[in-house]
């Protein structure tokens, strides 16, 4: 009946009442502590974030000098705040990118490294900081490298950056941040629809034997634009070979001997029909930017378009009324669909590669009609 009840020794229940003093002892005091620390936590936090606050501001306005300050106050009075962190790695940016002090970017690197660096930072704060180093210890390489940072972050356009970046590769041909300036160099070409020089200076910077090697996004721009550059060289080269060669073929025919008022006179049916083939297009146009496709093709383009299709209508009105073709007129009707096609494709594959960044509008142009016939393929299933 009394299997549940456990009987104690005399000895041992005094003993256990002998301990209750210490442990409520013992907790009351961890909790005088844990009230300390969160009230001290909290009387910290609201310095902190306004010292936070105060940083950031002074930042974003250019004001470095306040901005350093704020950090450093952080850093330096408040080591157990979990702002430190994010104040260490502030002073490291700002010393490096805006005040180009690389003594103390390098000591708040290296205390961000080892204090606060996770396992993906650390091999990139580790080739930051011997990159620094090797700018120190190296001649010439401080003034260089001050030169390289005012100019990164002097926000005023691309020009002003091929121009200043020109010049300090060219007084400083030994500089340690040279592949960086290459790299840049690539994309700021690209931006300027410079695919030849934007692919130079890619393949400038694989070529370096230190410092920043291409990426699989550096590698990807770099073919892009040596695409595009043979788009716009090899292509184009093409392409007037081929006009060049229509028209003399069609001239050696001597076709205006063949040439009536009343077969003048088809031709404005011919441009009539075509303007208003093209004005019925306009609205795919203003759709396409609607839908905030990458490039806008304007008005303007339309209309010179429009006017080159007129050059080749006039082209096939002379292809057509050629000697060589009066005893052949079924030869005529199978190759003149041909030689129209290709005419026409040379000429606008010429009109669209010379435009501003025009090898990328083809390749939209490209994706957008691969789009459409999905589309259109899906809704026939």
């Amino acid at each position: 009946m009394f299997t549940g009840i456990k009987i104690h020794a005399p000895g041992e229940i005094s003993r256990q009442h002998a301990k209750r003093p210490l442990l409520i002892v013992l907790a009351v005091f961890a909790l005088l502590c844990l009230g300390q620390t969160l009230c001290l936590a909290e009387q910290d936090g609201s310095e902190v974030t306004e010292l936070k606050q105060k940083a950031q501001k002074a930042f974003i306005s250019a004001h470095y000098d306040e901005a350093v300050t704020a950090f450093l106050e952080i850093a330096q009075k408040h080591p157990g705040s979990q702002a430190r962190r994010y104040a260490v790695q502030m002073l490291g940016t700002i010393y490096e990118n805006n005040l180009v002090d690389t003594t103390k970017a390098i000591k708040w690197d290296r205390e961000y490294l080892k204090r606060y660096a996770d396992q993906r930072q650390v091999p990139f704060y580790k080739e930051k900081i011997d990159r620094l180093t090797n700018v120190v210890k190296a001649a010439n390489q401080e003034e260089a490298f001050k030169t390289y940072q005012n100019i990164k972050f002097a926000n005023k356009g691309d020009a002003y950056l091929v121009r200043k970046y020109e010049e300090l590769l060219k007084n400083h041909p030994d500089f340690l941040y040279k592949a960086d300036v290459e790299r840049e160099l690539g994309y700021i070409y690209a931006r300027l629809d410079k695919p030849k020089k934007s692919y130079a200076a890619f393949q400038a910077v694989s070529s370096q034997s230190h410092g920043l090697k291409l990426s699989s996004s550096d590698r990807t721009a770099s073919e892009e634009n040596l695409r595009y550059w043979k788009m716009a060289s090899e292509g184009g080269m093409i392409a007037w070979g081929v006009i060049a060669l229509l028209w003399a073929a069609v001239l050696m025919m001597k076709p205006w001997e063949d040439l009536t008022w009343a077969s003048i006179k088809k031709i404005r049916i011919y441009v009539v029909v075509w303007l208003l083939l093209i004005a019925a297009s306009l609205p795919f146009f203003y759709n396409m930017e609607n839908e905030g496709v990458k490039f806008v093709i304007h008005d303007t383009m339309i209309y010179t378009a429009a006017a080159l299709n007129l050059t080749i209508l006039f082209w096939l009105l002379l292809l057509v009324r050629g000697k060589f073709w009066q005893t052949r007129p079924r030869t005529l009707r199978w190759v003149s669909p041909f030689l129209t096609l290709l005419m026409t494709v040379s000429v606008f594959y010429l009109f669209m590669v010379y435009q501003p960044h025009g090898p990328e509008i083809m390749e939209v142009f490209a994706v957008k009609y691969r789009y459409l016939k999905g589309e259109l393929h899906e809704r026939h299933q």
